[in-house]
């Protein structure tokens, strides 16, 4: 696949994709090429890097840029707005490949375990959910019921409102498994970057407005 860095971009496969797209028509069409996206997952290595392109294509239309997106590219999709269902279709893609795919696994053998590759995707899944509004439960409510706000087991730096994960796991080497469970705090991130990348949490959110639209 020829990578230099875990980027959607960074990769020659995405290059080579990039230069034929002038717009959402040409997105659209790579998706109508896919195999059936229902159950199936996208397996050699270059498709699947052209979904990762595709999805931080439809993305950067949304207005969500990341660095590495092509100063070109940016250009050719200025102006271009994409449709619900092209969004849809960007997300659907690439949940299918995370869950199993050439592409996933060859970043599961590199020398850090996929850690960068997994932070990576964790921000385009971010990119790709819709904006809704910010309201998350006060800081107090949490503490009550799930323990005082430590700072990310993982990098030990401090959470701030809006990006607070919580991670409950139980012993069951005794009973006690059965009725205590003992929680972490920690960044999204930062838990999927220790994790296999087949096995990251996909943290997709739905705009109930168009989820329940007639």
């Amino acid at each position: 696949m020829g990578a230099w860095g875990a980027g959607s971009f960074e990769n020659d496969t995405a290059l080579d994709w990039a230069i034929e797209i002038s717009g959402p028509a040409d997105i659209e069409k790579f998706y109508a090429a896919l195999p059936e996206l229902d159950g199936v997952t996208v397996q050699g290595s270059d498709v699947s890097a052209c979904v990762v392109a595709a999805a931080e294509s439809v993305a950067t239309m949304m207005g969500r840029v990341a660095p590495n997106v092509l100063g070109d590219l940016r250009e050719r999709l200025a102006g271009a707005e994409p449709s619900d269902e092209l969004v849809e279709t960007a997300r659907n893609a690439l949940s299918a490949m995370l869950m199993g795919s050439e592409l996933v696994e060859l970043w599961a053998e590199g020398e850090d375990g996929g850690e960068e590759w997994n932070t990576a995707i964790t921000g385009l899944i971010d990119r790709l959910n819709p904006e809704l509004p910010y309201d998350p439960p006060p800081l107090d409510e949490i503490e009550q019921q799930l323990g005082y706000l430590t700072t990310c087991v993982f990098c030990d730096k401090p959470i701030a409102e809006g990006e607070i994960f919580h991670l409950e796991f139980r012993d069951f080497s005794s009973d006690e498994g059965k009725y205590v469970s003992r929680g972490i705090y920690c960044h999204l991130p930062c838990l999927n970057g220790k994790l296999h990348p087949k096995h990251l949490l996909q943290n997709w959110k739905f705009d109930p407005d168009k989820l329940f639209k007639d």
